[in-house]
């Protein structure tokens, strides 16, 4: 059995990682209202417009693109929780997997300071491979990796792309309805759904023990 991660808002709250981002962006304007302008503008209205409303609402002199890189590579203050910890300590049981998408170097920043690396026998960083989910790639590239194992599992937040390709070439999937996640409203697409990690522990024992049946 193979089971395969996603990172942002599966492994930890990816709001830890934005307001990382949005600190260090204040700190080199070395002023704190501009993180807080970012934090309301990102909670009203995403993160699309973000930076180029804190340039126009601030007049400040500095281009989008540095903003962009400043958030983007800095060394964001991220961490596990217990539970994480947990399931992942568990799942150590299993062969293990991780497919993220996102900008190459961030997720792995991401990775490398979450300390993952000794969880995870196989991570996979879609940019880094040209392609993202929901495309097949990355999925097929774990069942060639683990060519001897016939059980893959998928586990994720995201029902508006990530478990097309694993429910298309019949995955087990479970969605992680994360309470603090962008996509906490969409309905569920996954084979199972749990809203904490101890849940996500008790579905994969009762996958195992059907398997091993």
């Amino acid at each position: 059995m193979v089971i395969v991660f996603d990172l942002d808002d599966t492994l930890y709250d990816e709001i830890d990682f934005i307001k990382s981002g949005f600190k260090e962006i204040a700190l080199y304007l070395k002023d704190d209202k501009y993180y807080n302008f970012m934090l309301k503008e990102f909670k009203q209205n995403g993160s699309g417009k973000v930076f180029d409303k804190l340039i126009e609402n601030f007049n400040l002199d500095i281009s989008l693109n540095k903003l962009v890189e400043i958030y983007r590579f800095h060394q964001p203050n991220i961490s596990l929780d217990d539970d994480t910890i947990k399931l992942l300590e568990f799942s150590k049981n299993y062969k293990t997997a991780l497919i993220s998408d996102g900008h190459y170097i961030t997720q792995k920043n991401k990775f490398n300071i979450l300390g993952i690396e000794k969880y995870i026998k196989y991570p996979i960083f879609t940019d880094f491979y040209h392609t993202k989910k929901p495309e097949l790639k990355p999925f097929k590239m774990v069942m060639e990796y683990f060519s001897n194992e016939e059980d893959f599992i998928y586990i994720s937040d995201n029902p508006k792309k990530d478990f097309f390709a694993p429910n298309k070439l019949r995955w087990k999937s479970i969605r992680y309805k994360n309470s603090n996640g962008v996509y906490k409203e969409y309905e569920n697409n996954a084979k199972y759904e749990a809203y904490n990690k101890l849940k996500i522990i008790e579905i994969l024992r009762k996958i195992n023990a059907k398997k091993i049946q």
